[in-house]
Formats: structure tokens, C-alpha cells, sequence
């Protein structure tokens, strides 16, 4: 019996025992949109198994697929796929024999490219309708793993889940490139009923308590995310929620709102600490906000994960290091600390040799030596030790202490 699409989300997976192990959400997307067209499809996470390109080639083949589409996206859209690139060049090269296409972020921003560096066909563009609802059945879902910030408290990280309630992002910041997914900047929001039966599903069936929200601006549309969270609320799941937000679009009421609902941790991507180098990179938000959002989420009892970025083209020593020293001065549960590149299809991308670029092997230069140097003194400062003593008790120290023994800084990627 053959099975008419195979989906496939190769393995690039960050060997360490900190890294988050997340449900691909593209490719479920794109699953449930092809049953949705009575098409009988299978899945295979690489990643979650840990398949060597060898291992994921010979379960494809005992499918017997009549298609074969290899997803190439990262956790997340604004986390960059091109390290997932030359694994997925190995694993079509051994499946020339195959219906192969590739799609995703990368394919979706260099399609021309792609198309002639992998030698198959590539598919453009968003390849589904609407906001579908996520087949979970198709995954291995007792293999995804919750970030370690996540759990500093000492809760399991597993189980654990992603899910999303919109996708898209209207702003333009020059270093990110999620709008080539979509082909524009516009938002798309799901129906909430069809989140909160998910929601059910990952409770009920899965057993699942740490969930990270996908969305790119969970709190743009604030009327919405007050009514998921009244019925969150309402639910009484006792969820640990993670998800994004813009330094811009929080408020206090909203946010005392979320933490009542199970978002316990929220995600701003401050980027820099120099006003300059913010409005230099079109990203629309300022230092005096950033402190504003942080000071209004702690009040809420919320923790934060920070997302800084070194490198950025006005940036130098002097705004990384004020970069750095303000993230220090906030009193953050976590940071991800990124050496800044020109993105696929981001409005930094200047035509240079696109397969060098990607989050796991920045060139080595002064921002991505800044960043090594950054990631380890914000880790080893003894007044951020004392605060997540403080907040999550000791075993958070000794987490935080095996992360900075276990050898390369795992700020990279967001699955540190």
C-alpha cells in the first residue's frame, strides 16, 4: 500500500542535554491541510528520533510514498532553517529515485536557489489554506522536550508541546525574514475555539503541562488574548505557557490576565540596549519601553526570557557593551544572546553565499566573540545567580552551572 505523502523534518539536532525538542508546527500545518483533502499521509520527525540521514531515508522508503516533502524550518519562523540546509541536500540526493520536494523558510526565500542547489523541485510559497488545527497523532509526542528556562523550577520537561493561535507579523524589522514564509505582513488568526480543543487534546490525551505558544505576536491583537485567557482560566489546566511578545503591545492588566491563564514566561526580543541601533534596524520599540514591559511583567509575577543581539550593522563595541549591561540591569530569568547575520530573505541579506550562513556557525567575528564572552558573564554574575536562587530555588543554580559546563554556549538557537 503506498502512502501519498510522506512529510519529513530532517535531523539538525543540537546534541545537548539543554536543547528543547519541539513539534515541527510547519509541517503539521501542511499535514492537516493535505487530510483535509482525504490525502493519506505519514510523518517523520528525524529530528525528535534522532535519525541519521541513513535511518530517516529507509523510513521513508518503507512507507512506499508516492510524494516526499522535506519541511526545512527551524523551531520557529524567525529562527533561521539554513542550518538544516546540507542535511536536507545529503538526504534528497538519497532519495533521487523519489517524488521529492522541499519547502519551508529557506526554500520560500530563495526558491531559485534551492531549487539549483538541491537539483529537485522546490515548493513556494505558504503551502496550506488558513490556520489548520495540528494532527499531534502523527507525531512521536512522548519525545519533545520543554526548553530548560522553562523548567528551572524543577518540573519535568516532558511532556511537551507547541501550538499556535496566530501566525504572521506586520512589523519590519531588517534582521528577520518571517514574512517570506508568507509572502507578506500580514496577520492570520485562528479560530480560538479550534485552539482551546487542542488545548483539551494536549491535556487530556497527552498529559502535557509545559506548552510553548508559536505565535511570532501572540500580543499584538490584546481583545483576543483576553478572551483565550479567560477560557484558559476558565479550563483550569494548570498549563506552563511560554510565548512571544513585543515590549509595545503589553499592559498590566493584560499580563496579570495571562499569568492567571498558565503563561508563565514571556519572550521579548529586545535586541539591543542602544536606542540608535534600534531605530537603525527599523525595529519599532525603544530602551524606555523595554524597561517599562519588563518592570510590568515582573509585576505580574511573569518570568522573561530575553532575546539580545550582537553585531548588527550600526552596532559596536561600545552599544554591545551597553547592549549587555542592560540586559544585565533587568534582572532576567534567562536570556538567548544571538551573534547577529543576514538572515535568508531578511532586508539584512545582500545576495552574499547564502549556504554560510546560519545560527549554528556565525563567522568568528568581533560580535560573534563578543557574544561567547557576553553569554558566559551573564551566566556566571552572582547577582543573576541569587535571582534565580531567589525565584526558583537551588536546583535552578545548578542547572544554570551545568549549562555553562557542558562546553559550547547554547545561546544559538531558541531551543537553548
Amino acid at each position: 500500500m503506498q502512502t501519498d505523502v510522506v512529510l519529513v523534518n530532517p535531523n539538525n539536532r543540537l546534541n545537548s542535554p539543554f536543547a528543547a525538542i519541539e513539534p515541527p508546527l510547519w509541517l503539521g500545518l501542511i499535514a492537516s491541510d493535505l487530510k483535509s483533502q482525504n490525502k493519506e499521509v505519514a510523518v517523520i520527525d528525524a529530528e525528535a528520533m534522532n535519525y541519521d540521514i541513513a535511518h530517516t531515508a529507509k523510513a521513508i522508503r518503507e512507507l512506499n510514498p508516492k510524494k516526499v516533502v522535506v519541511v526545512v524550518m527551524g523551531n520557529n519562523p524567525s529562527v533561521s532553517s539554513t542550518p538544516k540546509m546540507l542535511v536536507t541536500k545529503k538526504l534528497c540526493d538519497n532519495l533521487r529515485d523519489l517524488d521529492v520536494s522541499v519547502t519551508g523558510l529557506h526554500p520560500s526565500a530563495l526558491p531559485r536557489e534551492t531549487e539549483l542547489y538541491l537539483g529537485v523541485l522546490v515548493i513556494q510559497g505558504k503551502p496550506f489554506n488558513g490556520c489548520p488545527d495540528i494532527p499531534f497523532g502523527l507525531f512521536p509526542m512522548n519525545q519533545y522536550q520543554a526548553h530548560v528556562w522553562q523548567c528551572l523550577d524543577g518540573n519535568p520537561v516532558k511532556p511537551y508541546a507547541s501550538t499556535y493561535s496566530s501566525l504572521g507579523c506586520v512589523f519590519q524589522c531588517e534582521f528577520c525574514n518571517v514574512h517570506t514564509l508568507y509572502g507578506n505582513r500580514k496577520m492570520y488568526y485562528r479560530d480560538i475555539r479550534n485552539l482551546m480543543r487542542e488545548l483539551a487534546i494536549l491535556h487530556d490525551v497527552y498529559k502535557v503541562r509545559n506548552i510553548k505558544m508559536w505565535d511570532e505576536m501572540f500580543t499584538l491583537n490584546k481583545e483576543r488574548v483576553k478572551s483565550l485567557c479567560y477560557q484558559l482560566i476558565q479550563a483550569n489546566y494548570n498549563f506552563n505557557i511560554w510565548t512571544y511578545a513585543r515590549v509595545d503591545s503589553v499592559e498590566p492588566e493584560m499580563l496579570k490576565l495571562m499569568k492567571k491563564a498558565g503563561i508563565n514566561w514571556l519572550c521579548y526580543g529586545f535586541e539591543s540596549g542602544s536606542d540608535r541601533v534600534l531605530g537603525e534596524a527599523h525595529k519599532k520599540a525603544s530602551v524606555q519601553k523595554a524597561k517599562q514591559a519588563v518592570e510590568w511583567t515582573h509585576q505580574a509575577g511573569i518570568n522573561i526570557i530575553g532575546n539580545i543581539m550582537f553585531g548588527l550593522p550600526s552596532d559596536d563595541i561600545i552599544s554591545m557593551r551597553e547592549t549587555l549591561d542592560f540586559a544585565k540591569s533587568l534582572d532576567l530569568e534567562f536570556v538567548n544572546m544571538y551573534a547577529c547575520e543576514p538572515m535568508v530573505g531578511s532586508a539584512l541579506y545582500k545576495g552574499q553565499d547564502w549556504t554560510k550562513f546560519g545560527q549554528f556557525n556565525s563567522h568568528q567575528t568581533e560580535a560573534k566573540k563578543f557574544t561567547d564572552l557576553a553569554f558566559q558573564e551573564f551566566f556566571n554574575d552572582s547577582k543573576y545567580l541569587d535571582h534565580i536562587r531567589n525565584r526558583f530555588g537551588e536546583q535552578s543554580v545548578r542547572t544554570i552551572k551545568s549549562m555553562l559546563e557542558f562546553g559550547k554556549p547554547h545561546y544559538a538557537t531558541e531551543e537553548s
